[in-house]
């Protein structure tokens, strides 16, 4: 039986009893209790041996199963006037970080807009007393001359402008910075240097930059395995797609994908990427669920292609110990709003990593490629960002579309309130 201890005054205690808990470094915790201590864990053990303050308030969490709120490291939405990641207005909406929120995702790390468009939309949800998830910023897309997404990137004139740039976001407040794929080699290292000297990682959309030549100068992360491609293929044809992308970015598409579908993941070409990126410790973000076509449409053989081999290379860099983490991009094909995060995790399961593996991608690892000590985890000192789900993801994953409820800094959300208000808002 549990002990009561006397409520310490202005302290709020949360107690989650006998649920399962999965920690996030990949440990199991069976009818277990987590005791909330105001915004961070205080304590996780063995239900009936924790010792819960009197006054706390108390779940119970018996036939539930527990993760550290998920961390999606590549959001995309339209928090302000300029248009969505595809420049038409339709891609990903103002209220998707409520859906996400209402769905276990509490870390979301915004990888395009202007940082003030995201500082109105958490002024808009603060004024409407709805609680936000917690929103990292990279800023505008760092790019080079004839940008793919003219209104949120910010064109880099030369290496001096890259500097500087690369300040300035962080100054404002930028956690990440985000390199594109027009950029010059010298720009891309220039980007780099600056944030390193302030402990900043830099993650690349790359495609047409050379991906080996990035890694080695210091890049932290790749966005999209799609953007390793380049390194699969002989020069003759990496030189072929990055000329043809040079000319009309839109061949990244159709074209793109008819660069994976003929590679080979498991060839030599892709073993000394594998080296290379486990040599360097490169964060492998593979953001497999937007490539894939919907799964109703007919004739996308060789999307389909391209999708299996950027899913065989992510797993075996996975399996290989490398660093792989989940983003969303806020919309996909096959899921519906609010869950591209889950059919995420979905894709790489079914690509052959674990659900474990896949839970530690969701949150540790998420923390960790950004650099986060404070969350990805749970333990004693964690924010005690949490998810009860009415089944076990690590018997199926897609049991992580079934949440019960989500727990922001140990306050327990309404979450029919947040699905509910969360379609239409507008900043």
């Amino acid at each position: 039986m549990a002990v009561f201890a006397p409520l310490a005054a202005q302290e709020r205690w949360l107690a989650i009893e006998g649920g399962t808990v999965f920690d996030g470094t990949g440990a199991v915790h069976e009818n277990a209790t987590v005791l909330v201590r105001g915004d961070r864990v205080e304590r996780i053990g063995p239900a009936g041996q924790v010792e819960i303050p009197a006054g706390a308030q108390r779940i119970d969490a018996s036939g539930k199963f527990l993760t550290p709120g998920f961390i999606d490291l590549h959001f995309h939405y339209s928090p302000g006037p300029h248009a969505s990641i595809d420049g038409t207005g339709t891609d990903a909406s103002p209220e998707l970080p409520l859906l996400f929120l209402a769905n276990g995702v509490t870390t979301l790390r915004e990888m395009g807009q202007w940082i003030a468009d995201n500082e109105d939309w958490l002024g808009t949800v603060e004024a409407r007393e709805l609680p936000a998830p917690r929103l990292l910023y990279s800023g505008p897309i760092l790019d080079g001359f004839n940008t793919a997404y003219p209104t949120i990137s910010r064109v880099l004139l030369d290496e001096t402008d890259a500097r500087m740039a690369a300040n300035e976001l962080m100054d404002r407040g930028a956690t990440s910075l985000k390199v594109y794929f027009r950029l010059s080699l010298a720009q891309v290292a220039a980007v780099i240097e600056e944030a390193d000297r302030r402990n900043v990682p830099v993650h690349g959309h790359l495609e047409i930059v050379d991906p080996v030549a990035a890694i080695r100068l210091g890049l932290d992360g790749i966005e999209h395995t799609r953007s390793l491609g380049r390194a699969l293929v002989s020069p003759k044809r990496a030189e072929e797609f990055r000329q043809a992308v040079l000319r009309e970015s839109i061949h990244r598409g159709a074209g793109g994908f008819a660069l994976w579908a003929a590679l080979d993941p498991a060839g030599p070409r892709a073993d000394a990427l594998i080296e290379l990126m486990l040599e360097r410790n490169v964060n492998l973000d593979g953001t497999l669920a937007v490539f894939e076509p919907e799964f109703s449409e007919e004739d996308r053989d060789v999307q389909w292609a391209a999708m299996r081999n950027m899913a065989a290379l992510t797993v075996r860099y996975a399996k290989a110990g490398g660093p792989v983490t989940m983003g969303s991009h806020g919309v996909v094909a096959n899921a519906p709003a609010g869950l591209a995060f889950q059919r995420e995790m979905e894709t790489h399961v079914e690509a052959g990593m674990t659900a474990a593996e896949t839970l530690v991608a969701a949150t540790r690892a998420g923390a960790e490629a950004l650099r986060l000590t404070d969350r990805g985890t749970l333990a004693h000192g964690m924010l005690a960002d949490i998810v009860l789900f009415d089944a076990s993801p690590l018997e199926d994953i897609a049991n992580a579309r079934r949440v019960h409820a989500v727990i922001l800094g140990g306050e327990v959300l309404d979450r029919d309130r947040l699905l509910a208000t969360a379609d239409g808002l507008v900043p």
